[in-house]
């Protein structure tokens, strides 16, 4: 695969060739890139890149001038992790851990994991970006403060609980459908693979992403705002996740099925079905 191929491009692929085997495209399947592009949400140039990393597994082949499906349930190879995202979920989940101090510098890390500086320093600027560190007057990084105490964590989840589906419920309520494309191909992705260790930090952020869509589709910023604190406060504790393919899957299928009610025009199915989620997901 090539250098260039960017982790978008790797989810692109992925989601395109679910689509496929989730409608049972067969070989000789005309592949267009304007109607797959809208359908995941994303403008034709990663498209393209994701097409050729297709190509490269047999999943596509080009005949003529058109672009048709080979054999799409070849299987897609899974990219080296880039090295900052595997080192950001080594951090998380060693501080989740008990492992690594609330504060740190670049050579602690540097020391502790035998990293490039470089990588070091991509990967504390992306947890500073995600609200998980902050830098520190003097020198260093210091950790966000999650939800220490157990009683905590039980009064944020049953305040989610609350909030969260009243958002569904709203007279006015919409969801974008941009958004709806690209939580489904996000997940369509997820399903499509294994779940690796290195997946912990993007699939928490897919999952955060879900939740502030499902709030904005109210169009009140006073429950976008809750459910953006709500991330914040979950953020940390669950960068630790250790999650098997069989959980993160079954939470995919739920927000799915939260989407499906939704535009089936089922507020209070989709409310109940998100209730229902958050509950079993637990605080």
């Amino acid at each position: 695969m090539p250098a260039s191929a960017t982790n978008l491009h790797h989810d692109l692929a992925r989601a395109a060739r679910a689509l496929w085997l989730a409608e049972g495209a067969s070989a000789g399947t005309p592949v267009a890139e304007a109607p797959l592009a809208a359908r995941l949400a994303v403008s034709r140039t990663p498209l393209r890149a994701a097409l050729r990393l297709l190509a490269e597994a047999g999943i596509t082949e080009r005949r003529g001038r058109a672009t048709v499906l080979r054999d799409p349930a070849r299987p897609l190879p899974e990219p080296d992790p880039v090295p900052e995202e595997a080192l950001i979920a080594t951090i998380a989940r060693d501080h989740a851990e008990g492992r690594l101090p609330d504060h740190v510098t670049e050579a602690d890390v540097i020391r502790r994991y035998g990293a490039a500086r470089g990588t070091v320093s991509r990967a504390l600027s992306r947890l500073h970006a995600m609200g998980v560190v902050e830098r520190e007057r003097a020198q260093g990084w210091r950790f966000a403060e999650p939800l220490a105490s157990e009683s905590d964590r039980a009064a944020a989840h049953r305040f989610r609980l609350v909030l969260e589906p009243a958002a569904l419920l709203e007279p006015r309520y919409r969801l974008d459908p941009g958004f709806v494309r690209e939580m489904r191909a996000a997940h369509a992705a997820v399903l499509a693979r294994p779940f690796r260790r290195t997946d912990a930090v993007p699939f928490f952020e897919m999952n955060a992403a879900f939740h502030l869509g499902l709030a904005r589709g109210a169009g009140n910023r006073f429950f976008v705002a809750a459910v953006e604190h709500q991330n914040g406060l979950r953020r940390l504790r669950n960068y630790g996740w250790r999650f098997d393919v069989g959980e993160a899957h079954l939470t995919c299928r739920e927000h799915l099925a939260v989407l499906d009610a939704v535009e089936d025009g089922k507020a209070s199915r989709a409310a109940e079905l998100l209730a229902a989620h958050i509950e079993r997901a637990g605080p």
